[in-house]
């Protein structure tokens, strides 16, 4: 298993304004707070890390203190911070012992004393990370039983995230809970709503533009079943520019010719298994350890709507982008942008 390496107290500022700018302060809290998941098992004792978020103009001095899951054996839960305006602080804590929680769900409560104000949240993180595997694409599933889980549950129904590496593919099984699938027009996809995945993957450090002009800085696939099978797009590439990105695009001419996909149906459950190549994505760099960013989206426009990873992992509500999922012609979107696609993800060696 990938270890991660660092000391546990470290505190480093990862991101600029993203509230409060223009000169107004900002009502509400002094800081936010969110847990990040983690990206290998608690049980091989990695880091864990917390956010805490200061969008005010001034600095931001407080006690972070945070709760764990029953039995987990902690170098800490308490640290001294300080938050600079309009940044973010990543804090460590390092794991000494933890055990694997078979729903791979773990129970984190964060709380933040100073500016004369107590913040507090409560969140489920998972463990979000790809073993080392190399499973065959054929629609099913008996491959993913050494796979880490990852469910999140929108509208009533649940998705199920699972994901491997082997030297040269990158592979996902994506599990969605839904009463009916539509699928792709065989023909020429046009203005016709159907149901699909779309999966971004990105390097670790990678921003969203900020405006059309920046670039994309990410993969974005989209897996769509259709009458005589599936199909895989390639939506954007890193140094493509986001002008693209808000335009509903056709899909004619972006098929992944490269990527594997094969969509299946049993029991109210649609199953899209899909492996891509690393070549076909050079700057995300396979190895056990390495951390990097995937998120995705459920469209299901027939039943509950637009599914979305990043609202399920906890982002802050501040993190949605019109310039953070590429547009395409079929979609179906909620009047609220979707949240961002830069979520932690990780490779491992193995499971345990």
């Amino acid at each position: 298993m990938g270890r991660r390496t660092g000391t546990a107290a470290a505190i480093v500022g990862i991101c600029g304004c993203l509230v409060g700018c223009g000169g107004r302060e900002p009502v509400g809290p002094p800081v936010a707070l969110r847990a990040e998941h983690l990206t290998v098992t608690p049980s091989t004792g990695p880091l864990t890390h917390v956010l805490v978020h200061n969008p005010r103009d001034r600095t931001y001095r407080g006690t972070l203190s945070v709760t764990f899951p029953p039995g987990w054996k902690m170098n800490t839960t308490r640290q001294e911070v300080t938050v600079q305006p309009h940044a973010t602080a990543r804090v460590a804590f390092a794991i000494e012992r933890g055990a694997d929680a078979p729903d791979n769900r773990y129970p984190v409560a964060i709380k933040a004393v100073g500016a004369g104000t107590e913040v507090q949240r409560t969140q489920g993180i998972v463990c979000a990370s790809a073993p080392y595997f190399k499973p065959t694409i054929d629609g099913k599933t008996d491959d993913w039983a050494d796979a880490i889980p990852v469910t999140f549950t929108a509208g009533g129904r649940k998705t199920t995230i699972s994901t491997y590496w082997s030297r040269r593919r990158f592979c996902a099984l994506v599990a969605v809970e839904e009463d009916t699938l539509t699928r792709m027009p065989a023909e020429h996809p046009g203005d016709a709503a159907f149901d699909a995945v779309q999966v971004a993957l990105a390097p670790a450090g990678a921003k969203t533009p900020e405006t059309p002009k920046g670039y994309a800085q990410r993969y974005e696939f989209l897996l769509a079943p259709t009458a005589t099978g599936a199909r895989c797009f390639a939506l954007i590439e890193p140094d493509d520019r986001a002008a693209v990105i808000a335009q509903p695009r056709t899909l004619a001419g972006l098929s992944a010719l490269d990527a594997e996909l094969v969509v299946s149906r049993a029991n109210g459950v649609t199953c899209y298994e899909w492996s891509v190549p690393f070549a076909a994505m050079p700057l995300i760099r396979p190895d056990p350890g390495r951390e990097f960013c995937l998120s995705l989206l459920v469209h299901d426009p027939d039943g509950t709507g637009l599914r979305d990873w990043g609202q399920a992992a906890g982002l802050w509500p501040w993190q949605r982008s019109r310039l953070a999922w590429c547009n395409w012609r079929g979609a179906v979107w909620p009047k609220q942008p979707p949240f961002d696609g830069k979520i932690e993800w990780g490779f491992c060696s193995s499971k345990r």
